[in-house]
Protein backbone atom coordinates (compact mmCIF):
# COMPACT_ATOMS: atom_id res chain seq x y z
CA UNK A 1 0.00 0.00 0.00
CA UNK A 2 2.82 2.42 0.74
CA UNK A 3 4.68 1.72 -2.72
CA UNK A 4 1.63 2.09 -4.56
CA UNK A 5 1.07 5.51 -2.91
CA UNK A 6 -2.46 4.63 -1.06
CA UNK A 7 -1.39 4.38 2.43
CA UNK A 8 -0.09 6.91 3.13
CA UNK A 9 -1.03 8.76 -0.05
CA UNK A 10 1.30 10.47 -1.75
CA UNK A 11 -0.97 13.19 -1.29
CA UNK A 12 -3.54 14.47 0.27
CA UNK A 13 -6.47 17.13 0.16
CA UNK A 14 -3.97 19.78 2.35
CA UNK A 15 -0.87 18.91 0.53
CA UNK A 16 -1.28 17.38 -2.33
CA UNK A 17 1.26 16.17 -5.25
CA UNK A 18 1.05 16.43 -8.93
CA UNK A 19 -0.15 13.92 -11.51
CA UNK A 20 3.66 13.80 -12.73
CA UNK A 21 4.37 12.94 -9.63
CA UNK A 22 1.77 9.88 -9.08
CA UNK A 23 2.94 8.83 -12.71
CA UNK A 24 6.80 9.07 -11.82
CA UNK A 25 6.26 7.20 -8.58
CA UNK A 26 4.93 4.27 -10.44
CA UNK A 27 5.90 3.80 -13.57
CA UNK A 28 2.74 3.91 -15.62
CA UNK A 29 -1.04 3.32 -14.70
CA UNK A 30 -3.65 1.50 -16.77
CA UNK A 31 -6.70 3.85 -17.52
CA UNK A 32 -8.14 2.25 -20.63
CA UNK A 33 -11.49 3.45 -18.76
CA UNK A 34 -10.81 7.64 -18.37
CA UNK A 35 -13.47 7.75 -15.18
CA UNK A 36 -11.67 4.44 -13.30
CA UNK A 37 -7.89 6.02 -14.84
CA UNK A 38 -8.49 9.61 -13.59
CA UNK A 39 -9.62 8.62 -10.05
CA UNK A 40 -6.05 5.91 -9.93
CA UNK A 41 -4.03 9.17 -9.78
CA UNK A 42 -6.64 11.60 -7.85
CA UNK A 43 -6.53 8.44 -4.91
CA UNK A 44 -2.88 8.74 -5.02
CA UNK A 45 -2.65 12.69 -5.31
CA UNK A 46 -4.96 14.54 -3.50
CA UNK A 47 -5.92 16.20 -6.61
CA UNK A 48 -9.50 16.38 -7.81
CA UNK A 49 -10.63 15.73 -11.21
CA UNK A 50 -10.63 19.42 -12.39
CA UNK A 51 -6.76 19.32 -11.30
CA UNK A 52 -6.15 16.12 -12.82
CA UNK A 53 -7.74 17.53 -16.40
CA UNK A 54 -4.97 20.56 -15.87
CA UNK A 55 -2.57 18.22 -15.45
CA UNK A 56 -3.46 16.98 -18.88
CA UNK A 57 -4.16 20.60 -20.03
CA UNK A 58 -0.08 21.62 -18.77
CA UNK A 59 1.02 18.33 -20.82
CA UNK A 60 1.95 16.73 -17.39
CA UNK A 61 0.69 13.24 -17.99
CA UNK A 62 -0.72 11.65 -20.57
CA UNK A 63 -2.56 8.26 -21.78
CA UNK A 64 -1.40 6.03 -24.72
CA UNK A 65 -0.63 2.39 -25.15
CA UNK A 66 2.77 2.09 -23.96
CA UNK A 67 2.68 -2.12 -22.88
CA UNK A 68 0.20 -4.74 -22.22
CA UNK A 69 -1.63 -3.36 -25.51
CA UNK A 70 -4.13 -1.51 -22.96
CA UNK A 71 -4.10 2.43 -22.32
CA UNK A 72 -1.81 3.45 -19.38
CA UNK A 73 -0.89 7.08 -17.81
CA UNK A 74 2.32 7.51 -17.98
CA UNK A 75 4.76 10.99 -17.38
CA UNK A 76 4.25 12.88 -21.17
CA UNK A 77 8.06 13.49 -21.61
CA UNK A 78 8.43 9.41 -21.28
CA UNK A 79 5.47 8.45 -23.69
CA UNK A 80 7.63 8.15 -26.64
CA UNK A 81 9.97 6.04 -25.58
CA UNK A 82 8.23 4.05 -23.51
CA UNK A 83 6.11 2.84 -26.51
CA UNK A 84 8.93 2.44 -28.75
CA UNK A 85 10.81 -0.09 -26.63
CA UNK A 86 7.66 -1.60 -24.66
CA UNK A 87 4.60 -1.71 -26.65
CA UNK A 88 4.62 -4.51 -29.86
CA UNK A 89 2.24 -3.24 -32.45
CA UNK A 90 3.76 -5.65 -34.97
CA UNK A 91 2.73 -8.52 -32.57
CA UNK A 92 1.43 -12.00 -33.54
CA UNK A 93 -1.80 -11.62 -31.52
CA UNK A 94 -2.52 -8.06 -32.92
CA UNK A 95 -1.62 -9.65 -36.62
CA UNK A 96 -3.78 -12.27 -36.07
CA UNK A 97 -6.39 -9.53 -34.78
CA UNK A 98 -5.32 -6.94 -37.97
CA UNK A 99 -6.17 -10.25 -40.31
CA UNK A 100 -9.36 -11.24 -38.39
CA UNK A 101 -10.31 -7.56 -39.30
CA UNK A 102 -8.79 -7.12 -43.13
CA UNK A 103 -6.33 -4.16 -41.98
CA UNK A 104 -3.76 -4.52 -44.42
CA UNK A 105 -0.27 -2.60 -43.97
CA UNK A 106 -1.52 -0.32 -46.45
CA UNK A 107 -3.99 0.89 -44.30
CA UNK A 108 -1.88 1.39 -41.44
CA UNK A 109 0.61 3.46 -43.59
CA UNK A 110 -2.41 5.34 -45.12
CA UNK A 111 -4.05 6.10 -41.41
CA UNK A 112 -0.10 7.04 -40.51
CA UNK A 113 -0.37 9.62 -43.15
CA UNK A 114 -3.27 11.15 -42.60
CA UNK A 115 -2.50 11.25 -38.67
CA UNK A 116 0.70 13.29 -39.35
CA UNK A 117 -1.22 15.75 -42.16
CA UNK A 118 -4.33 16.66 -39.39
CA UNK A 119 -3.46 15.61 -35.79
CA UNK A 120 -1.16 18.52 -35.03
CA UNK A 121 -3.61 19.47 -32.30
CA UNK A 122 -6.17 17.44 -30.60
CA UNK A 123 -9.05 15.66 -32.12
CA UNK A 124 -11.70 13.93 -31.04
CA UNK A 125 -12.03 10.51 -32.03
CA UNK A 126 -15.63 11.28 -33.78
CA UNK A 127 -13.07 13.50 -35.92
CA UNK A 128 -10.57 11.23 -36.22
CA UNK A 129 -13.33 8.55 -37.54
CA UNK A 130 -14.55 10.76 -40.23
CA UNK A 131 -10.96 11.50 -40.96
CA UNK A 132 -10.55 7.74 -41.62
CA UNK A 133 -13.64 7.35 -43.66
CA UNK A 134 -12.85 9.75 -45.45
CA UNK A 135 -9.95 8.40 -46.75
CA UNK A 136 -11.90 5.21 -47.25
CA UNK A 137 -10.90 3.22 -44.67
CA UNK A 138 -13.59 1.68 -42.78
CA UNK A 139 -13.67 2.21 -39.12
CA UNK A 140 -16.57 -0.21 -37.91
CA UNK A 141 -15.49 -3.06 -35.65
CA UNK A 142 -13.06 -1.89 -33.92
CA UNK A 143 -10.65 -0.98 -37.12
CA UNK A 144 -10.75 2.73 -36.16
CA UNK A 145 -9.35 2.04 -32.30
CA UNK A 146 -6.86 -0.61 -33.72
CA UNK A 147 -5.45 2.09 -36.49
CA UNK A 148 -4.89 4.46 -33.53
CA UNK A 149 -3.60 2.56 -30.92
CA UNK A 150 -1.14 1.02 -33.39
CA UNK A 151 0.20 4.30 -34.49
CA UNK A 152 0.00 5.16 -30.39
CA UNK A 153 2.12 1.92 -30.07
CA UNK A 154 5.06 3.33 -32.83
CA UNK A 155 5.32 6.77 -30.44
CA UNK A 156 3.44 8.91 -33.36
CA UNK A 157 0.26 9.76 -31.28
CA UNK A 158 -0.73 10.19 -27.75
CA UNK A 159 -4.22 11.10 -26.24
CA UNK A 160 -4.88 14.80 -25.81
CA UNK A 161 -7.22 16.33 -23.02
CA UNK A 162 -11.19 15.18 -22.89
CA UNK A 163 -13.29 17.37 -25.89
CA UNK A 164 -16.53 17.17 -24.88
CA UNK A 165 -16.96 13.29 -23.71
CA UNK A 166 -14.81 12.25 -26.31
CA UNK A 167 -11.01 11.67 -26.46
CA UNK A 168 -8.83 13.03 -28.40
CA UNK A 169 -5.62 12.44 -30.01
CA UNK A 170 -2.44 14.34 -31.17
CA UNK A 171 0.67 13.74 -32.47
CA UNK A 172 3.19 13.89 -29.90
CA UNK A 173 6.04 15.74 -30.94
CA UNK A 174 2.97 18.69 -30.94
CA UNK A 175 1.61 18.23 -27.97
CA UNK A 176 4.54 17.16 -25.71
CA UNK A 177 6.93 20.04 -25.43
CA UNK A 178 10.38 17.96 -24.48
CA UNK A 179 10.43 13.93 -25.05
CA UNK A 180 13.38 12.26 -23.68
CA UNK A 181 15.77 10.32 -25.17
CA UNK A 182 16.81 7.11 -23.69
CA UNK A 183 18.59 4.06 -24.98
CA UNK A 184 17.70 1.05 -24.50
CA UNK A 185 19.59 0.05 -21.02
CA UNK A 186 18.80 3.29 -20.04
CA UNK A 187 14.66 2.65 -20.78
CA UNK A 188 14.37 -0.85 -19.05
CA UNK A 189 16.53 0.27 -15.77
CA UNK A 190 14.35 3.23 -15.50
CA UNK A 191 11.21 1.07 -15.77
CA UNK A 192 12.74 -1.41 -13.37
CA UNK A 193 13.46 0.45 -10.51
CA UNK A 194 10.31 2.74 -11.07
CA UNK A 195 8.22 -1.14 -11.15
CA UNK A 196 10.26 -1.65 -7.68
CA UNK A 197 9.76 1.80 -6.27
CA UNK A 198 6.17 2.14 -6.99
CA UNK A 199 4.89 -1.72 -6.45
CA UNK A 200 7.32 -3.86 -4.72
CA UNK A 201 7.51 -6.44 -3.01
CA UNK A 202 7.31 -8.27 -6.08
CA UNK A 203 8.76 -11.14 -7.87
CA UNK A 204 10.21 -11.10 -11.19
CA UNK A 205 7.03 -12.93 -13.04
CA UNK A 206 4.78 -10.23 -11.60
CA UNK A 207 6.89 -7.49 -13.55
CA UNK A 208 6.93 -9.78 -16.26
CA UNK A 209 3.22 -9.49 -16.24
CA UNK A 210 2.84 -5.98 -15.91
CA UNK A 211 5.07 -5.40 -19.32
CA UNK A 212 4.08 -8.86 -20.82
CA UNK A 213 8.06 -9.43 -21.45
CA UNK A 214 9.33 -12.57 -20.86
CA UNK A 215 11.76 -13.46 -18.19
CA UNK A 216 15.22 -13.05 -19.98
CA UNK A 217 14.15 -9.45 -20.35
CA UNK A 218 12.94 -8.87 -17.01
CA UNK A 219 16.49 -10.09 -15.40
CA UNK A 220 18.29 -7.91 -17.86
CA UNK A 221 16.15 -4.89 -16.78
CA UNK A 222 16.51 -6.41 -13.28
CA UNK A 223 20.64 -6.96 -13.70
CA UNK A 224 21.03 -3.03 -14.80
CA UNK A 225 19.12 -2.01 -11.53
CA UNK A 226 20.98 -4.56 -9.11
CA UNK A 227 22.77 -2.04 -6.52
CA UNK A 228 18.91 -0.96 -6.03
CA UNK A 229 17.19 -4.51 -5.74
CA UNK A 230 17.39 -6.51 -2.34
CA UNK A 231 15.43 -10.05 -2.76
CA UNK A 232 14.65 -12.16 0.46
CA UNK A 233 12.43 -15.33 0.52
CA UNK A 234 9.24 -15.85 2.05
CA UNK A 235 6.99 -19.50 1.85
CA UNK A 236 9.29 -20.30 -1.44
CA UNK A 237 8.67 -17.02 -3.64
CA UNK A 238 11.98 -14.76 -3.89
CA UNK A 239 10.25 -11.09 -3.27
CA UNK A 240 12.19 -8.46 -4.56
CA UNK A 241 12.23 -4.61 -3.29
CA UNK A 242 13.58 -1.40 -3.82
CA UNK A 243 15.88 -0.46 -1.43
CA UNK A 244 14.99 3.31 -0.85
CA UNK A 245 11.44 2.02 -1.16
CA UNK A 246 8.53 1.57 2.33
CA UNK A 247 10.44 -0.33 4.73
CA UNK A 248 13.96 0.34 3.89
CA UNK A 249 13.77 -2.84 1.54
CA UNK A 250 12.48 -5.06 3.92
CA UNK A 251 10.17 -7.54 3.36
CA UNK A 252 8.91 -8.13 6.52
CA UNK A 253 5.40 -9.46 5.78
CA UNK A 254 3.36 -12.21 3.60
CA UNK A 255 1.37 -9.80 1.60
CA UNK A 256 1.42 -6.96 -0.04
CA UNK A 257 -0.86 -4.75 2.89
CA UNK A 258 1.09 -1.76 4.96
CA UNK A 259 2.85 -3.06 7.80
CA UNK A 260 -0.10 -2.73 10.40
CA UNK A 261 -3.10 -1.08 10.03
CA UNK A 262 -3.81 0.64 6.36
CA UNK A 263 -7.27 2.48 6.45
CA UNK A 264 -10.74 1.85 3.88
CA UNK A 265 -9.70 2.56 0.16
CA UNK A 266 -12.56 2.93 -2.46
CA UNK A 267 -10.02 1.71 -5.32
CA UNK A 268 -11.16 2.44 -9.34
CA UNK A 269 -11.79 -0.72 -11.32
CA UNK A 270 -8.72 -0.51 -13.43
CA UNK A 271 -6.09 0.01 -10.45
CA UNK A 272 -2.24 -1.00 -9.61
CA UNK A 273 -3.53 -2.24 -6.61
CA UNK A 274 -4.60 -5.52 -8.53
CA UNK A 275 -3.66 -4.91 -12.22
CA UNK A 276 -0.32 -4.07 -11.66
CA UNK A 277 0.70 -8.08 -10.36
CA UNK A 278 1.18 -11.24 -11.95
CA UNK A 279 0.05 -12.71 -8.80
CA UNK A 280 -3.39 -11.08 -6.76
CA UNK A 281 -3.83 -14.15 -4.25
CA UNK A 282 -1.97 -12.20 -1.66
CA UNK A 283 -4.65 -9.03 -1.50
CA UNK A 284 -7.36 -10.38 -3.29
CA UNK A 285 -8.63 -14.01 -1.76
CA UNK A 286 -8.90 -16.72 -4.08
CA UNK A 287 -12.36 -17.07 -3.00
CA UNK A 288 -13.59 -13.79 -3.56
CA UNK A 289 -11.77 -13.51 -7.06
CA UNK A 290 -15.39 -14.40 -8.66
CA UNK A 291 -17.13 -11.58 -7.03
CA UNK A 292 -13.89 -9.42 -8.10
CA UNK A 293 -13.95 -10.56 -11.73
CA UNK A 294 -17.79 -12.22 -11.72
CA UNK A 295 -16.89 -13.20 -15.53
CA UNK A 296 -13.47 -14.11 -14.88
CA UNK A 297 -12.78 -12.28 -18.00
CA UNK A 298 -10.36 -9.66 -16.68
CA UNK A 299 -13.13 -6.95 -16.29
CA UNK A 300 -12.69 -5.98 -12.50
CA UNK A 301 -15.01 -4.23 -10.33
CA UNK A 302 -13.63 -1.01 -7.94
CA UNK A 303 -13.01 -2.52 -4.85
CA UNK A 304 -13.22 -1.83 -1.22
CA UNK A 305 -9.87 -2.20 0.48
CA UNK A 306 -9.46 -2.93 4.62
CA UNK A 307 -5.83 -2.99 5.53
CA UNK A 308 -4.33 -3.90 2.46
CA UNK A 309 -6.61 -6.42 1.46
CA UNK A 310 -9.87 -6.37 -1.44
CA UNK A 311 -12.84 -6.41 0.90
CA UNK A 312 -15.83 -5.92 -0.76
CA UNK A 313 -17.05 -4.06 -4.13
CA UNK A 314 -18.45 -0.77 -5.08
CA UNK A 315 -20.13 1.63 -7.52
CA UNK A 316 -20.74 4.54 -8.53
CA UNK A 317 -24.54 5.29 -9.23
CA UNK A 318 -26.87 7.98 -10.39
CA UNK A 319 -30.42 8.40 -8.46
CA UNK A 320 -32.25 11.57 -9.60
CA UNK A 321 -29.74 14.34 -8.61
CA UNK A 322 -27.88 12.58 -5.65
CA UNK A 323 -24.62 10.89 -6.59
CA UNK A 324 -24.68 7.50 -4.74
CA UNK A 325 -21.67 5.04 -4.01
CA UNK A 326 -23.17 1.62 -3.31
CA UNK A 327 -20.92 -0.19 -0.88
CA UNK A 328 -21.08 -4.28 -0.78
CA UNK A 329 -18.32 -5.98 1.81
CA UNK A 330 -17.80 -9.65 1.39
CA UNK A 331 -18.53 -9.79 5.29
CA UNK A 332 -20.40 -7.47 7.26
CA UNK A 333 -18.78 -4.40 8.41
CA UNK A 334 -18.96 -2.78 11.92
CA UNK A 335 -19.72 0.40 12.98
CA UNK A 336 -16.23 2.20 12.75
CA UNK A 337 -15.55 0.14 9.61
CA UNK A 338 -18.67 1.47 7.66
CA UNK A 339 -17.33 5.47 9.42
CA UNK A 340 -14.14 4.64 7.64
CA UNK A 341 -16.07 3.85 4.41
CA UNK A 342 -17.91 7.31 4.70
CA UNK A 343 -15.01 9.04 4.75
CA UNK A 344 -13.45 7.24 1.98
CA UNK A 345 -16.57 7.88 0.02
CA UNK A 346 -16.45 11.45 0.91
CA UNK A 347 -13.11 12.12 -0.34
CA UNK A 348 -13.97 10.33 -3.79
CA UNK A 349 -17.02 12.90 -3.78
CA UNK A 350 -14.55 15.73 -3.01
CA UNK A 351 -12.47 14.63 -6.01
CA UNK A 352 -15.74 14.62 -8.55
CA UNK A 353 -16.86 17.99 -7.05
CA UNK A 354 -20.22 16.43 -5.76
CA UNK A 355 -21.80 15.43 -2.72
CA UNK A 356 -21.65 11.50 -2.06
CA UNK A 357 -24.28 9.38 -0.27
CA UNK A 358 -22.86 5.93 0.63
CA UNK A 359 -25.22 3.09 0.40
CA UNK A 360 -24.73 -0.01 2.67
CA UNK A 361 -25.69 -3.05 1.18
CA UNK A 362 -25.19 -6.76 2.87
CA UNK A 363 -22.87 -9.13 1.34
CA UNK A 364 -25.64 -10.48 -0.41
CA UNK A 365 -26.01 -7.26 -2.00
CA UNK A 366 -28.95 -6.23 -0.79
CA UNK A 367 -29.46 -3.02 0.60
Amino acid sequence: MAALGLAPALGSESTPVSALEVARALGALQAQDYGSGVWSLGVRSGLTLAEVEQAVERREVVRTWPMRGTIHWVPAEDARWMCQLLAAPRGAALATRYAQLGIVEGDIELAGRLFEEHLAEPMSRPEVIALLVDAGIDPTDQRAYHLVGHHCMTGLLCQGPVIGKQPSFVLIDSWVPHSRKLSREEGLATMAERYLRGHGPVTEKDLAGWLTKPLGLVREALSLVEQQVTREEVDGRVWLSHIHGPGDGCVNHSARGALGHSGVHLLPQWDEFLLGYKSRDVTLPPEHFHRVVPGRNMVFKPTLVIDGEVAGTWRRAQRSRQTVVEVTPFVPLGAARWRDVERAATAYGRFLGVDVEVVRLDPDGVA
